[in-house]
């Protein structure tokens, strides 16, 4: 009797070690969320009766953890993992079935499991949430960065915009009153490089919102067949090969015609210089319901995961120095923005990208 009393307290104590060590391996901040994991798993078959034998394995949605693998023939118990009443995953230990049977689970041994998996249940959660704000955080700082270089930017193409007019106004005076050749030819040197910082201030201006909307209800395949046909000569120069699949009923949208142009100039644009020779370009406007979508794809370079979630960023690019100032795109996604819009990418390297574009039909 004393015997059996010893080995119950054994089993006991080492039920409760198990919790006090899982305890502190989740409170461990230096760890990532798969090493807690898999120092858990390695742990908790040290709390069975027949620790030599047993194996635990933990599912957390479709990821695996194991102490090792399971035997070919074997029994188990296993209890579920919940999180807000949903099942997310499972506890399992297993034993050889050559030399254990299912009665070989003692009772108290289905309450420690099931005690696992609330605790494990707690953690996940209260790791998801902690990621969710981190993610939040991130997110709000994201946006006053945006915020604030809006503001600079804006500064910053109001103090430009005037000298830029005195330079184009004196300069078509030199062109207007000179008759010496070289100095017309200087002179309008001048003016083609005012107009180009012109358009960059332009960039500048959509950028941070300083350009007033004008919104009225457009056909959305007008503007986008208005603006290849700016770009047509580029395409047809790199012998581009471009498709349009354009719904035949007109999709009336409330937008700023000249900001989704430039939208759709700015993708298309990309896309040209994404693409080989001779490569091929589609472009598709479509009716879905209370929204408008609008997809331009290239099969050109692509872009890796990582260039992807800078392509937003105000001032990133991949081109060469001089070719862009890396404000494309970052107009493209204030100017979707601004419409109640969302714009989403894909792209993989050497296989090509794909903007899609979801507008509401109407701005509430």
């Amino acid at each position: 009797m004393k015997n059996t009393e010893s080995e119950i307290l054994h089993e006991r104590l080492k039920e409760l070690g198990c919790l006090y060590d899982i305890a502190k391996i989740t409170l461990d901040s230096s760890k990532s969320f798969d090493e807690i994991i898999e120092e858990i798993v390695h742990r908790i078959p040290k709390a069975w009766q027949h620790d030599e034998a047993a194996i635990c394995h933990i599912q957390i949605r479709t990821d695996w953890f194991k102490s090792a693998e399971e035997p070919l023939e074997n029994v188990f118990q296993e209890q579920i993992i919940r999180v807000n009443d949903q099942g997310i995953g499972r506890i399992r230990i297993y034993y050889p079935a050559s030399s254990y049977k299912k009665a070989d689970f003692l009772e108290d041994e289905y309450r420690l499991l099931e005690k696992l998996a609330i605790d494990l249940a707690l953690f996940i959660e209260h790791q998801e949430i902690k990621s969710r704000e981190l993610r939040y955080l991130e997110s709000l700082k994201h946006h006053d960065r945006l915020k604030v270089l809006g503001e600079i930017t804006a500064g910053i193409a109001h103090e430009l915009n005037t000298p830029l007019g005195s330079i184009l106004g004196f300069s078509q005076l030199i062109i207007d009153d000179s008759k010496d050749s070289s100095t017309l030819a200087d002179a309008q040197k001048i003016v083609h490089a005012a107009i180009h910082a012109r358009e960059v201030v332009k960039k500048l201006m959509y950028f941070s919102c300083e350009l007033p909307q004008r919104f009225e209800f457009v056909s959305l395949q007008a503007v986008v067949n208005d603006t290849v046909l700016l770009i047509k000569p580029s395409l047809e120069s790199k012998k581009i090969d471009w498709k349009m699949r354009l719904d035949k009923n007109p999709i009336l949208v409330q937008l700023d015609t000249v900001q989704i142009t430039q939208v759709v100039f700015n993708l298309i644009n990309n896309a040209l210089h994404a693409s080989p020779k001779e490569g091929q370009i589609l472009i598709e406007v479509c009716d879905k319901g209370e929204n408008a979508e609008l997809i331009i794809q290239d099969f050109g370079i692509g872009m890796s995961e990582e260039t992807v979630t800078q392509i937003f960023e105000p001032f990133f690019t991949t081109k060469e120095l001089g070719e862009g100032m890396g404000l494309g795109l970052s107009v493209v996604h204030g100017i979707v923005k601004s419409h109640k819009g969302s714009i989403f990418v894909k792209s993989k390297v050497n296989e090509g990208t794909v903007f899609r574009i979801v507008l509401p039909k109407k701005q509430k």
